[in-house]
């Protein structure tokens, strides 16, 4: 089946400065595509590159099979993304909801359309009488939302959508979002630093680092600085005084990876090569790829998860709030850099 967007070979710049490199990136129609990673990881740079808002210095962009470019073309129109800053025009609600409709030369009854809307975002039919310096940050996320819902586009990115919202606007926001998958089968990008949302509803996790694709998670992130340790190893220090060991680094600021795979409960003694953690439960949830338990931990103010199989035992004796010792081999880190 052919995807609705690829990207094949793409590299984009500022300046000299390389933001991303996309060797390639299918996202097949009507699923959800998370991204994950890190500030300036390339999140922001990849969703305007996708909503061809943003043409890339080399590569190709196709969509159903067609190159398209940036700010050419029908595609330019079946796409749309709403930033993480709302911008919204300095007139009325309405006039903000039905700016695309009328953009775009649709027809029939715009009021309907508009309140259609307001509804899908959870706002009542009032509000579109109101000026945008009326509006909250919620609100008027969510009104920046609806004027993209009403497109009802084939794709739809979102960049950071709950980051600045309260907690009732987020899930309104969430709802919505996941409306128009159910509904009208749109293709969703979702970029946001909210890992267990992206974890449920995302068919695909993509994790970025330095504008790069990685193959590896970012659950367990390692940042530096790092400093050397015995017999050639390397440690970072945890805010507890325990410490994290790994390889060394290409530098003393690296940062790198701990799989969650290669993290064990401590069961009876250390193995060979393995070091300890002291950690605290913070939680315990059902896999969705792995179909299996996980846990969520706290190492020293360092959060991990830990995803190798658990029996009912170990389950039982990993309730949130209880301390817990994990192993793992120092040199299961994966650098980033």
């Amino acid at each position: 089946m052919e995807p609705f967007i690829l990207l094949q070979g793409v590299k984009h710049f500022y300046k000299e400065r390389l933001a991303l490199d996309i060797p390639e990136l299918q996202i097949e129609k009507g699923s959800i595509t998370g991204l994950a990673g890190p500030n300036g990881s390339g999140k922001s740079t990849l969703l305007r590159i996708l909503a061809l808002a943003e043409q890339c210095t080399s590569g190709t962009l196709l969509v159903e099979g067609t190159p398209v470019w940036a700010y050419a073309g029908k595609a330019s129109r079946r796409i749309t993304m709403l930033p993480q800053e709302p911008y919204l025009l300095r007139r009325t609600v309405y006039d903000n909801i039905a700016y695309g409709l009328r953009l775009r030369n649709k027809g029939g009854d715009l009021k309907a359309a508009v309140g259609e809307g307001l509804a899908l975002v959870g706002l009542d039919p009032s509000f579109a009488a109101r000026r945008w310096h009326e509006l909250s940050g919620g609100e008027a996320q969510r009104v920046a939302l609806a004027a993209r819902l009403v497109l009802r586009p084939s794709c739809l990115l979102l960049d950071e959508p709950t980051a600045s919202v309260d907690v009732k606007s987020g899930l309104l926001i969430q709802q919505a979002i996941l409306h128009a998958r159910e509904q009208w089968g749109t293709t969703l990008v979702i970029a946001s630093h909210n890992r267990s949302w992206l974890h449920d509803i995302c068919d695909h996790l993509i994790f970025l680092y330095n504008g790069r694709r990685l193959e590896c998670c970012l659950d367990n992130f390692l940042p530096g600085p790092w400093s050397p340790a015995e017999t050639g190893l390397w440690q970072a220090s945890l805010s507890d005084g325990q410490a994290l060991y790994a390889g060394k680094p290409s530098r003393p600021d690296s940062n790198g990876v701990l799989p969650p795979s290669s993290l064990r409960l401590m069961n009876g003694t250390l193995r060979e090569g393995e070091r300890l953690l002291r950690c605290t439960v913070i939680a315990i949830y059902i896999d969705k790829y792995l179909h299996a338990p996980s846990l969520q931990v706290n190492c020293g103010g360092q959060p991990l998860v830990v995803s190798s199989p658990l029996d009912e035992d170990e389950l039982d004796a990993c309730r949130p709030g209880r301390e817990v010792n994990l192993c793992y081999r120092p040199e299961n880190v994966i650098w980033l850099d």
